[in-house]
């Protein structure tokens, strides 16, 4: 039996690569670890064929079951080395990484419901741009994301346009 840390990272990876892709674009995934999980490409048309046009996005997914919400935030604490890699690699790249945080339900025989008719991942996933400066916490850094960032089909759109006005 894989750990429960693995479960909720190959649920994670799953449960975004499907949010991605049914936004229209290409998830693919990272095979080395250094911060990136998924990569979001865009797909162009040439002579009527489909053609890969690059990496458009990056994501670090986070999955946990240590979570909690206000009425207006999402609150994560998350690992202060993972925080202060965020912030270096959106101060130094020319693609946006953003963070995701994928809120499983304390109980893990609730994270996954399958049935004829669907599948279902519970709760759902958070995303938030990190920039400014690193933490000086040696542990964690507690963040707020606003509740209304969840991860859906129509915000990948919004922040793929929001990239590419130049905004993020």
């Amino acid at each position: 039996m894989l750990p429960l840390q693995s479960i909720e990272e190959m649920l994670s990876i799953s449960y975004v690569s499907a949010v991605v892709a049914r936004s229209g674009f290409s998830p693919s995934s990272v095979s080395n670890d250094f911060g990136t999980d998924l990569s979001v490409r865009k797909i162009g048309i040439f002579k009527k064929r489909r053609i890969d046009l690059g990496g458009i996005l990056d994501l670090q997914l986070k999955a946990s079951i240590n979570w909690s919400t206000t009425t207006e935030h999402l609150i994560f604490d998350l690992d202060a080395d993972a925080y202060d890699r965020l912030i270096l690699r959106n101060a130094n790249s020319t693609t946006p990484c953003v963070l995701v945080v994928c809120c499983l339900p304390r109980d893990p025989e609730s994270w996954l419901e399958v049935c004829e008719d669907e599948l279902r991942i519970k709760k759902c996933c958070y995303y938030h741009f990190l920039s400014g400066v690193e933490t000086k916490n040696k542990k964690s850094q507690r963040i707020y994301i606003p509740r209304q960032q969840v991860l859906t089909p129509s915000a990948i759109h919004d922040i793929i346009n929001s990239i590419e006005a130049g905004d993020v």
